[in-house]
């Protein structure tokens, strides 16, 4: 084959190649309302133009290897030209993974490939979070191999009808390829300029249509048209100075010295969302809170585990997780803990390292109180094992000093684990793999393997109060039972968490066992970040919460008109009656949304933000509170 005739198999193998990738794309569109004619001719220009860029690298690639054989004069046989098939095949392949890649998370979590997704990727332990099993990794690689299979046949394909062809529509063929530039230029300039006139107009429509497509980059000129005298619609897009040092506390914390410290015990469980403590899952965890004091609209701090543990900890707002891990600070909390001579032993079935909790919450920690056993057996057999570690390390303790405990529960973690003697949901999925699992028909077997899950993991709490009830303990140990965020099952839309901030996976339980203090059930609204101020004001700490956090003492009467909940690049803003999401990082594509408290999406958003003009204000105050700018 000379180059002439490779060079028209490429032609039609990346065409090909691009007739695959539209059809990968397709299932972007079904996210999509497509609501007035402008929306559906943007989203027509995006889908064919990004579809053809997203196969751009490896066109580029492909031709420039392809060119600088032709110029070099090398040999156009089989002997060079398998470099360039080779990489043909490969360039293509890793596009298409990619892009399958990102269409199930986005399916599944309603968010692209992102700076979260990449630290799941690279962190350490960060892919073992996600519970894979050894055969989800088999179907995964079937699948690369038959991606790598299904190109290589094809280009082999071409490659026989281009030799049985001879090259004579040279002309025609150019001329068809300067049609499809000419096509492309047309469609990617129509959509630049759709929406930077609706991003000036705040036409969501189109805002939102954008965030479907991966790697989406768009185009504003909002200074020209003021310069042009244009009113532009500002997006109320909230936005953390880089440029700034932390300012935490900002008192020093001052102890009134107490007679007897209380022994602390946390217990946080992966996943463990608000209605999962009831009599007949959590027989023991359910008598346990009735003797103490009950949260039942508690508010995780996070749609995920990082900002609900860092709130838990750190009182703050999910967004200061940035500044906090670049600085390595740990929380005031731990450093009083350790300041008042606390014998520490921190525990979980998961990892320390993902997220980075050993460069945040336990950062000044000695690596001999921190035990994770994340790696060997499933997930409650870790919990198990963990449990019996931490009542020994309290039945060994030195007794004349006080004991800070807080151990991570994995059983609840998707996959979902749990041994047989703790099924009470017989129809189950037996066989979870991620790969070959059906949402839509199987999402009722999936949630009665969390059940099961969560009925262990009130087996294993009921250890830990047992214990503490032989010993003798409970009279001075302060006891925290609560879940890093909740777990959904497609009620509104999704699985998991991670996507969204529905009912479903934020709230958890929140249970406070307080000794001398009584008993309670509470229905106003609390949250993660008010446990930090809660634990610090019963060590003898007289600040204001607010020297310190964003949160409130749960023993106090203080009601709290709205909380916040963060994720990777978003705050929701929870009020009595509705919920305000909003990005905290500039990502122009994600707009706010507006819904009930019940997630019930709720029209005309810049006029409810009329009425509530101190939402965003309040927000942007506390976002740079404990933050020194320069």
């Amino acid at each position: 084959m000379n180059f002439s005739q490779r060079g028209r198999l490429l032609n039609y193998y990346f065409l090909l190649s691009y007739l695959i990738i539209l059809g990968i794309c397709s299932g972007y569109l079904k996210t999509i309302s497509l609501t007035g004619t402008r929306t559906i001719i943007y989203v027509t220009a995006v889908y064919l133009s990004y579809s053809l860029i997203y196969l751009l690298p490896a066109i580029f690639l492909t031709r420039i290897i392809h060119s600088v054989q032709y110029r070099l004069k090398k040999d156009d046989s089989g002997r060079t030209s398998w470099l360039v098939y080779a990489t043909a095949i490969f360039s293509v392949g890793i596009t298409v993974m990619v892009l399958l890649g990102d269409y199930n998370i986005y399916n599944i979590y309603n968010f692209h490939f992102n700076g979260f997704v990449w630290n799941l990727i690279t962190a350490p332990g960060g892919i073992e979070s996600m519970g894979g099993s050894t055969s989800t990794y088999m179907v995964i690689i079937a699948i690369i191999c038959g991606i790598f299979s299904i190109l290589g046949v094809s280009l082999w394909t071409i490659g026989i009808l281009c030799r049985r062809r001879p090259v004579n529509h040279k002309t025609k063929s150019l001329r068809l390829f300067l049609c499809l530039l000419i096509l492309f230029i047309t469609l990617g300039f129509d959509e630049r300029i759709t929406y930077g006139i609706s991003q000036m107009q705040a036409y969501t429509p189109v805002l939102t249509a954008s965030s479907a497509f991966p790697f989406y980059m768009p185009m504003t000129f909002s200074h020209l048209a003021k310069k042009l005298g244009y009113k532009v619609h500002r997006e109320k897009n909230l936005r953390l100075s880089e440029n700034s040092k932390l300012l935490y506390p900002l008192k020093p914390l001052i102890l009134k010295k107490q007679k007897k410290l209380p022994n602390i015990v946390m217990l946080v469980s992966e996943s463990w969302r608000w209605d999962m403590l009831n009599p007949e899952i959590s027989p023991a965890t359910w008598a346990f809170a009735q003797k103490a004091h009950q949260f039942r609209h508690n508010y995780s701090s996070g749609n995920g585990t990082r900002m609900g543990i860092f709130g838990l900890f750190y009182g703050l707002y999910g967004p200061y997780w940035f500044p906090f891990l670049n600085a390595r600070q740990s929380p005031v909390l731990m450093d009083t803990v350790q300041k008042l001579g606390y014998q520490i032993s921190m525990y979980t079935s998961a990892s320390f390292s993902y997220p980075e909790f050993g460069q945040t919450v336990l950062a000044k920690v000695p690596d001999k109180s921190i035990h994770a056993y994340g790696t060997i057996g499933a997930g409650w057999e870790r919990d198990r094992k963990n449990v019996g570690d931490l009542l020994t390390f309290i039945k060994t303790r030195n007794k004349k000093q006080p004991f800070f405990t807080f151990m991570f529960f994995e059983s609840p973690h998707a996959r979902y684990y749990f041994p047989p003697e703790s099924i009470i949901r017989k129809n189950y999925l037996k066989d979870f793999n991620y790969a070959t699992a059906s949402l839509d028909k199987d999402i009722g077997l999936i949630k009665n393997r969390y059940i099961n899950s969560c009925h262990y993991l009130d087996s294993q709490f009921k250890r830990i109060f047992d214990f503490l009830s032989r010993e003798k303990l409970l009279d001075n140990t302060i006891v925290i039972l609560t879940g890093d965020h909740g777990e959904e099952f497609m009620e509104k839309g999704r699985w998991g968490h991670n996507s969204e901030f529905h009912e479903e996976q934020t709230r958890t339980p929140m249970v406070v066992w307080a000794p001398g203090t009584g008993s309670s059930i509470s229905d106003r609204i609390t949250s993660h970040l008010d446990v930090a101020p809660t634990l610090l004001s019963l060590l003898g700490v007289t600040n204001p919460a607010s020297d310190y956090s964003l949160g409130h003492n749960l023993l106090s009467n203080y009601q709290r008109q709205f909380t916040i909940i963060g994720d990777w690049s978003r705050v929701a803003y929870v009020g009595q009656d509705y919920k305000l999401v909003i990005p905290f990082k500039r990502a122009g594509f994600i707009q706010p949304e507006i819904t009930t408290r019940d997630d019930v999406e709720k029209k005309d958003f810049r006029r409810f933000l009329g009425t509530h003009k101190e939402i965003i204000p309040t927000l942007m105050a506390n976002l740079s509170l404990f933050q020194q700018h320069k």
